[in-house]
């Protein structure tokens, strides 16, 4: 058996791995090269400011070669999917070109999610991710050139965009999730996974057991498995399947020699060990999803490490999480708003007209859904629902309902129905106890609950026959001056005007 690929006259996704990958994003003109750089804080802090100077979506990836002290070749790479033009080729099939909006976007991501069909992985005997060996005492995590992502961090952390393999020792189902690891000697690390996480629930059921959780850390990943690590499958598949169903063809995986988990074949780096139910050390602080330092320093489980695997000049896939915007987040927007539409038809919502969870809110905490009214309460319907849902039912704080005349993912819009449809006294619902955890920066104990409003910014339903007209220019005038200045408004705007 060979190891599986996609062929991409059969296959929307065009491309087998990272290596691949980075070579059609650099013919897009996406990807740029930086050599020289250290990875103790400094990349990082390029990564930020590069982010933060362009604005969201439009900055190239950032991969970084020749660094200090590591081999050429031995590289990092920051940005994957955070450009419509990368994240579109990443998932295959959805034509940037004919999307002229956020929203308009979202709705072809949507219609390519419903077309999948999962494929679970298959068993190959070869593959690259042998080409470099390291066991027992010749494991040294120091090896890889492991940065320190941000200024405070209490470590270098090689696990940031990468996938965490476990298995339900129940069921035998595989999760594959994002998690940070944190690297403390050449062996050793500690992995963060928030309570209620599917690998949290893995690793607590081998505890209570008095067993260690086996565990596979793929740290170089494929940007495919990369998003289906921060994506919501339904109960009973995996993302591996997810994987297989996105290209159209199993993921060739190999066996772990220790833990007996599957690795994917087209790996870069990929950690085999366990988490330890009899040993512990302190965790951080790293900066994270919602732009902080939260959480302190903790005792997390050692995640103890076997064996690695990597192949000749290996790939780290990095995630740095900072203040918005910053460069895993435009993907993420994309797919959690995907997610949470999704859920809210699965619940018999009505009349949805779109529904974004917005970068600036760090993709969890600022989430709108815009519907068409169509009975009294529908509004708080849709409010009160999409404030619970995976997934954002994790740390999400504010939950706004407009009408469908608003675009969910343009702010300037959203606040404008908040200003005037909205009356404070009667249209915010606030609830109590809800799902949060140690990295919400408003979370001053070990009782992770945070509490969240949903906003109902709708016009109200008795009113809206005869409710203010809006000050705007009609489609019809629109149209007829589109057609009449359409010269002019290309001289004035370029392409922008649609």
């Amino acid at each position: 058996m060979q190891l599986a690929t996609a062929d991409p006259g059969a296959s929307l996704v065009g491309y087998r791995d990272l290596r691949e990958w980075l070579a059609a994003v650099e013919a897009m003109g996406e990807l740029k090269t930086v050599r020289g750089v250290p990875w103790d804080r400094e990349m990082g802090a390029m990564v930020d400011m590069a982010y933060r100077a362009k604005g969201s979506g439009k900055c190239p990836a950032i991969l970084f070669d020749d660094v200090p002290g590591y081999p050429a070749g031995y590289r990092c790479l920051y940005g994957m999917m955070a450009s419509p033009r990368r994240f579109a080729f990443t998932v295959g099939g959805i034509d940037v070109k004919t999307a002229h909006n956020n929203i308009e976007y979202l709705k072809q991501y949507r219609a390519r999610m419903k077309d999948i069909q999962y494929i679970p992985p298959v068993f190959v005997d070869r593959s690259p991710i042998f080409e470099n060996v390291m066991e027992g005492d010749d494991i040294d995590l120091f090896k890889l050139p492991v940065p320190i992502h941000h200024e405070l961090d209490g470590g270098r952390y090689i696990g940031t965009a990468c996938g965490v393999i476990t298995r339900d020792p129940d069921t035998g189902g595989l999760n594959c999730g994002t998690y940070r690891i944190q690297v403390h000697d050449a062996k050793t690390c500690t992995c963060y996974i928030s309570p209620g996480k599917h690998g949290r629930l893995h690793r607590d059921q081998y505890f209570e057991r008095g067993q260690h959780c086996p565990a596979v850390a793929v740290v170089g990943i494929d940007p495919i498995l990369f998003l289906a690590a921060r994506y919501q499958v339904p109960p009973g598949l995996s993302e591996l399947d997810w994987v297989g169903g996105m290209r159209g063809e199993p993921l060739g995986v190999v066996r772990s020699k220790y833990t007996d988990l599957p690795i994917p074949a087209n790996s870069e780096i990929v950690l085999e060990g366990e988490f330890r139910a009899d040993e512990r050390r302190l965790e951080g602080p790293f900066g994270e999803w919602p732009g902080y330092y939260a959480g302190g320093k903790m005792e997390e489980p050692v995640f103890r490490i076997k064996r690695v695997l990597f192949r000749h000049q290996p790939i780290l896939t990095c995630a740095a999480s900072m203040k918005p915007p910053h460069a895993h987040l435009y993907e993420r927007a994309f797919t959690r708003s995907a997610a949470l539409w999704e859920g809210l038809e699965k619940a018999s919502v009505p009349n949805l007209a779109g529904v974004w969870v917005h970068e600036a809110g760090a993709g969890r905490t600022f989430n709108v859904v815009s519907i068409k009214q169509r009975y009294y309460g529908h509004s708080r319907q849709a409010g009160l629902l999409a404030s619970q849902m995976v997934p954002v039912a994790y740390g999400n704080r504010w939950t706004i309902v407009v009408d469908d005349d608003i675009d969910p993912s343009r702010l300037e819009e959203v606040i404008w129905a908040m200003g005037t449809r909205c009356d404070p006294k009667q249209d915010l619902e606030i609830m109590s106890k809800c799902w949060s955890s140690k990295i919400d920066p408003m979370v001053f104990d070990q009782h992770y609950y945070n509490s969240r409003v949903v906003v109902d910014a709708c016009i109200p339903y008795e009113h809206r026959n005869d409710f203010s007209r809006v000050a705007e220019t009609s489609p019809e005038l629109r149209e007829k001056m589109l057609t009449k200045y359409r010269r002019d408004f290309h001289d004035l705007l370029g392409e922008e005007l649609v």
